[in-house]
């Protein structure tokens, strides 16, 4: 076998182990997405399973079928548009419009070029977008952890979680400015192509730590954190804490007795005063459902039933409301 043969062998292999590896982080994201009902989750698994499709087709290995690799790129950014989007700006205007549209004009001048056979066309056309779009995701994880980073009530693997989201998120920026001038011709170099396979191994570890998360190192992660109590280790994580710390800020009320009235307007929701039934009911609940639980009359009338006048419930409602909006990615993030 020659020197050649030998190096497209190695670098179609590490291809398609990546692809495997990937494939790993994709199938466990959408079991979670359905356990959780978390539907930004299944827009990220369906991120993950384009570039599945879309990396042994590359042409750093040995299967060079460019239409496949620049169809299944571009439909991983517009899949990664629809998760940033929903998992930091629900029910709230973000940039998705503009880079949808980019990714949308990427797509269809990607296919345009791979008609023509100008492949620097639908490099040209298809990876800034990628740059942007990862330049997208890191941005707004950025922001999302700087809300988080000082909440003791936050469990450190969540914050971790954030923290490797935005390493993974500049990996993949890198690598989609080297494929850019590997593939447009800007720079010419076989060890760019292993650099760029080497990126997608590091990336697609990255984003097993950051997903999967094997349960040894999300203790491994949370080893300083204080133990809770058993039985608030069934709570939907950190989202009741910062419900809680949000609705007794200038209000005067007790943390407890904010997290009972929400308890309290849960059951009522349901239905049931049955407490596993309102715990599952909690641990499942959307950003909606969220929503409409702190819009729910029940809630204001049992915070005042539990001692606070018209205005502390008042405020004490809208700092909640307010804290949903500014961490609803807590609802992802912490999702296992």
């Amino acid at each position: 076998m020659g020197e050649f043969a030998m190096e497209a062998t190695i670098k179609m292999s590490v291809l398609l182990i990546v692809s495997i590896l990937r494939l790993g982080v994709a199938v466990p994201l959408f079991n979670t997405a359905r356990r959780n009902h978390l539907n930004n989750l299944y827009w990220l698994s369906a991120q993950f399973l384009c570039l599945v499709i879309a990396l042994p087709f590359a042409a750093a290995g040995m299967l060079d079928f460019p239409w496949i690799f620049w169809t299944f790129l571009s439909l991983s950014e517009i899949a990664l548009i629809m998760f940033v989007h929903a998992t930091f700006y629900h029910g709230r205007k973000s940039r998705m419009p503009v880079f949808m549209t980019l990714a949308v004009l990427g797509l269809a001048g990607g296919l345009y070029g791979n008609a023509i056979h100008n492949f620097q066309l639908s490099a040209w056309l298809v990876y800034p977008n990628a740059i942007l779009i990862w330049g997208w995701n890191f941005v707004e994880a950025y922001r999302a952890y700087g809300g988080i980073a000082q909440d003791a009530s936050t469990e450190r693997w969540v914050k971790s979680r954030y923290l490797l989201m935005m390493t993974y998120s500049l990996v993949d920026c890198g690598g989609a400015v080297l494929g850019t001038l590997l593939t447009t011709g800007v720079w010419v170099s076989n060890f760019g192509s292993i650099i760029v396979v080497l990126i997608n191994f590091t990336s697609v570890t990255l984003q097993i730590l950051t997903w999967v998360m094997p349960e040894s190192f999300r203790l491994w992660l949370n080893r300083e954190q204080q133990a809770r109590p058993a039985q608030e280790e069934q709570r939907p994580l950190s989202v009741l804490d910062v419900f809680g710390a949000a609705m007794t800020a200038g209000t005067g009320l007790k943390s407890m007795a904010c997290l009972y009235a929400i308890r309290s307007a849960a059951a009522k929701k349901i239905g049931s005063e049955d407490s596993a039934a309102v715990q599952k009911y909690l641990n499942q609940m959307t950003y909606t459902e969220w929503e409409a639980i702190l819009q729910h009359a029940e809630l204001r009338r049992i915070l005042i039933n539990s001692g606070a006048d018209e205005a502390s419930a008042a405020k004490a409602i809208e700092n909640a409301r307010q804290a949903l909006v500014e961490k609803q990615s807590l609802l992802t993030l912490g999702a296992r």
